[in-house]
């Protein structure tokens, strides 16, 4: 198993080393970055491993949905008084309302929390079978280290743009090998995103932080215009996409993690604006809010206080949800509540 992974490693490599002549790029791989493409493939799991997790993953969240079941059937079983197998969900909930509201508002509570778990582990399932999937079908294995993945990565870009290179202009064949490059790309960039979180060597928050991610911005920015010169000059925009990517990684692989191109060279290039999936986060604001007013109504609190308590569990979910951003989130709690500001 070592002898075949190293074997898929040295292709890899060797595959770069093909390519970047081949597109006229006098660069080449440094010898710490072709170490950390054999580690690419020698840290991963076998095929068993992956379907292990994708077992794993499966049976997790179908375990905690039959606790959740359970709990509460037991909980409503205890708090009716009922044995035999008349009960009923809708009578348990009518005698519950009718108890005290504080007794009634912690069951509800408990209940809505162990739903809300039970679906995260439900939703998990969707995306982790699909990552899973994703990585089988990538030959399997995946990096445990996973600063060994970006120049994995560039490797896979250079030999993608030099087999669209040696197409016929405007064929399908060179448009399907773009198609393949530009997915590639995108894995690169959500790559150096990663970077200024996964160093260890790097404390968040700080301006050294903030400093670094700024700098990955700007990397990615200019990768971008480059790869936007495709559209204009394939034969011209291949080769230089391919030389700065190997100039990246050999910087990545020395260290050089806040200098992954020089200063000149990104300056005039505008900052990717990752995307913000506020629509997710706008989502859960929503139902968390709501069904923290509903909770709250049967208290039966006086008005203003029941206003106070709501808007103050509003600001602590915001301020969980959408972190630094907090402020973004206080103007849709805002429109949730219905107030308009000038």
């Amino acid at each position: 198993m070592r002898s075949r992974r190293r074997r898929t490693a040295d292709l890899a490599i060797q595959a770069m080393n093909n390519a970047l002549p081949a597109l006229g790029v006098s660069v080449l791989p440094s010898g710490r970055t072709r170490v950390m493409i054999r580690r690419h493939y020698e840290t991963g799991p076998t095929w068993w491993g992956a379907i292990g997790a994708f077992l794993t993953s499966l049976a997790v969240p179908l375990m905690m949905l039959r606790v959740y079941i359970e709990v509460v059937d037991r909980a409503l079983r205890f708090w009716d008084g009922s044995k035999s197998s008349e009960f009923t969900l809708a009578a348990a909930w009518e005698k519950l309302s009718d108890s005290n509201a504080i007794v009634f508002t912690l069951i509800a509570s408990l209940s809505l929390t162990l739903l809300c778990v039970a679906l995260f582990f439900l939703v998990g399932v969707g995306f982790g079978a699909a990552d899973v999937t994703w990585r089988l079908w990538q030959h399997g294995w995946f990096p445990q280290r996973s600063q060994y993945r970006l120049p994995a990565q560039i490797a896979t870009a250079v030999r993608k743009a030099d087999m669209a290179y040696k197409r016929p202009p405007g064929s399908v064949a060179q448009q399907q090998a773009l198609s393949s490059l530009a997915r590639t790309l995108h894995y690169i960039y959500d790559e150096i995103l990663r970077i200024s979180g996964q160093s260890v060597t790097v404390t968040h928050p700080s301006r050294r932080g903030k400093l670094l991610r700024e700098h990955h911005l700007k990397v990615i920015g200019a990768l971008e215009e480059k790869e936007a010169v495709i559209d204009v000059d394939v034969r011209t925009a291949l080769p230089e996409l391919a030389e700065t990517l190997t100039r990246i990684v050999n910087n990545y692989s020395a260290g050089k993690i806040g200098q992954l191109l020089p200063a000149s060279e990104i300056d005039h290039a505008t900052p990717f604006e990752p995307v913000k999936r506020n629509h997710f986060k706008m989502a859960a604001v929503a139902v968390l809010l709501g069904g923290c007013g509903v909770l709250v109504a049967f208290l039966d609190l006086p008005e203003a206080a029941t206003t106070s308590l709501i808007g103050a569990i509003g600001i602590t979910i915001v301020s969980i949800i959408y972190g630094p951003r907090a402020r973004e989130g206080l103007d849709f709690l805002d429109s949730v509540r219905g107030i308009q500001r000038p």
